[in-house]
């Protein structure tokens, strides 16, 4: 059965973000690799985070303003503390319990609707290879490693 994509209607008459936009967004989708060090090349990632970032946008408009307003966050913050420091604080000043709630400054919009959600899109697209997954590519509960027991039940003759 075929399903439509789901747009919300506030999304459909939206003009597509300001290239000066993904242009400060994909910086900071860079800078995950590097602060986790996930060893991988971002550029094979350029068209899923582009897609991933006109999705949102049509799912929810709200979007739109978090990366919009985040950018030019992003760009005061460089201007204002040199790239290095801002990112760091993007990406490491998190409070040790998640926020709920309404966010109070636009650090903690940033982080959550923009910079946790690009964490998690980087991690999903094989970061996760970093941290010791051995079948990353598949998504399943193992691989079908030379000498090792297969990770499922095998077929039994009759």
């Amino acid at each position: 059965m075929y399903q439509s994509k789901a747009i919300h209607a506030l999304s459909r008459t939206k003009e597509p973000l300001p290239q000066a936009v993904i242009d400060t967004l994909w910086p900071l989708f860079i800078e995950i690799g590097y602060h986790w060090s996930l060893g991988d090349d971002p550029a094979n990632y350029h068209l899923r985070f582009l897609t991933f970032i006109e999705n949102r946008i049509e799912v929810d408009p709200l979007y739109e303003g978090y990366y919009r307003d985040g950018a030019r966050y992003i760009d005061e913050l460089v201007l204002e503390i040199g790239r290095a420091a801002a990112f760091n604080r993007i990406l490491a000043n998190k409070p040790r319990i998640a926020p709920s709630g309404v966010p109070a400054t636009m650090l903690e919009v940033l982080q959550r609707f923009v910079a946790n959600e690009f964490i998690a899109l980087r991690l999903a697209l094989g970061g996760f290879k970093a941290f010791g997954a051995v079948n990353y590519c598949g998504y399943f509960g193992g691989a079908n490693i030379e000498n090792e027991p297969t990770p499922y039940r095998e077929r039994r003759s009759s």
